[in-house]
């Protein structure tokens, strides 16, 4: 297939390779997704505690916290694929693990722990190494063209996911329910025994430590790389969370029910599917600068809204317009540093920036002790004004981002 493919961003599906990859990337999230909506279910009709449910998701955190960087520069050492098979191996025995000793009526909190343990062990490896395999499963025109389709196959999980999740449980019970997932993530496997990528990557020596503090140096070296991951990370630790603070806000503020609840948390899935499925008509629009800035003012500015307003309908909207800039912001930020990216740190560099989906966890965390002490309403609005605060004192004032070209390298 030419690397003149097309311009709308499904034409990168023609592409055999990728379409392979793609597809089971789909049923490995989906999979992923439904597995850690079953095992919270479990884990609270076990125990009956909250507490107990926090528990479980920190065991899935925190080797996804530690690992992911190691993740990356395993990612520019090991051939990729061998690290995504491992990682999946890995998450299927999680599932496997947890399937069957519900099945046989056995599991106890310690179960689920390991179970949650694995899969985020798994996604530490997972993520650095498939944003280090996929682009080399494609001409290099193309690739900023799969990054949104990528992003797609887990924004669109966690709107589709949980329903799946529930009628399985409700039709057939948890146990059925994870031997399903544990079939979709096994998927991956004959994709990886399938494709190849058309172009080689190119692989790290030395210690560990030296790859890891050569990134580093490489990250900052580049000004436009350092300066839009730590506006990622920073964002990730204090705004993103918001989204956990959700139940507090229909609560007691909106005075809505659980299904008031379910509706707002709809909100911002449906805003981040539309963002990513207009992505590539308003990219060509606008600079990156431009819609990196603009999109995490909106941002920070809708969470504002939500943090002083009211009224549902006007909660609901300001929701739906965090998850669209949400959207625009992380997949313009991927763009950029797929398609700039030498192949030498892609790993690395990818490892970095995945910290923001378990720094998530952190951010719910952040904001809701800090919603106990001060409120929830002055949580919020700290967390989004600091955000906004970085974005026009310092990140708009960055040169290197008034020049990036996304023309992607030659080679």
């Amino acid at each position: 297939m030419s690397q003149e493919a097309g311009t709308h961003p499904l034409a990168v599906l023609s592409e055999r390779g990728f379409r392979r990859f793609w597809l089971g990337l789909v049923a490995q999230v989906m999979s992923q997704q439904m597995f850690a909506f079953t095992l919270g279910w479990l884990a609270y009709e076990i125990t009956g505690s909250q507490a107990k449910l926090g528990f479980i998701h920190l065991c899935g955190f925190v080797p996804q916290f530690a690992l992911t960087l190691l993740g990356g520069v395993l990612a520019d050492r090991v051939d990729a694929r061998k690290l995504i098979g491992s990682a999946q191996g890995a998450s299927a025995l999680g599932m496997l693990l947890v399937g069957l000793v519900t099945l046989f009526g056995v599991a106890q909190l310690w179960h689920l722990a390991l179970g949650a343990f694995l899969i985020g062990l798994a996604n530490a490896i997972d993520e650095p190494a498939r944003a280090s395999f996929f682009p080399r499963l494609l001409p290099r025109a193309l690739v900023p063209k799969a990054v949104p389709l990528v992003s797609m196959a887990f924004g669109g999980s966690r709107i589709i996911a949980p329903s799946i999740a529930g009628f399985l449980i409700a039709a057939a019970g948890a146990p059925i329910t994870f031997l399903v997932c544990v079939a979709g993530v096994s998927a991956m496997f004959a994709v990886l025994s399938v494709v190849r990528p058309i172009r080689e990557g190119t692989r790290s020596h030395g210690s560990l430590i030296e790859n890891f503090t050569d990134s580093l140096r490489y990250i900052r070296d580049n000004q436009a790389f350092a300066r839009i991951i730590i506006v990622a990370l920073l964002n990730a630790t204090v705004a993103m969370g918001y989204i956990n603070m959700l139940p507090v806000f229909a609560k007691e503020v909106l005075h809505v029910d659980a299904r008031g609840l379910g509706v707002l948390a709809s909100a911002a899935g449906i805003g981040s599917l539309t963002g990513l499925l207009t992505f590539h008509w308003i990219r060509p629009r606008m600079s990156p600068r431009t819609l990196i800035i603009g999109a995490l003012t909106i941002y920070n500015t809708a969470l504002l809204v939500l943090a002083w307003s009211d009224e549902y309908v006007l909660s609901f909207c300001a929701i739906l317009v965090a998850g669209l800039c949400h959207a625009y912001f992380l997949t313009c930020v991927q763009v950029i540093l797929q398609t700039l990216v030498d192949d030498h740190y892609r790993g690395r560099v990818m490892s970095v920036f995945a910290l923001v989906w378990s720094l998530v966890y952190l951010s719910g965390f952040l904001l809701n002790v800090a919603g106990s002490l001060v409120g929830s309403r002055w949580a919020l609005a700290g967390g989004a004004a600091i955000v906004l605060g970085y974005v026009w004192l310092s990140l708009a004032r960055v040169a290197a981002l008034r020049t990036i070209d996304l023309t992607p390298k030659a080679g």
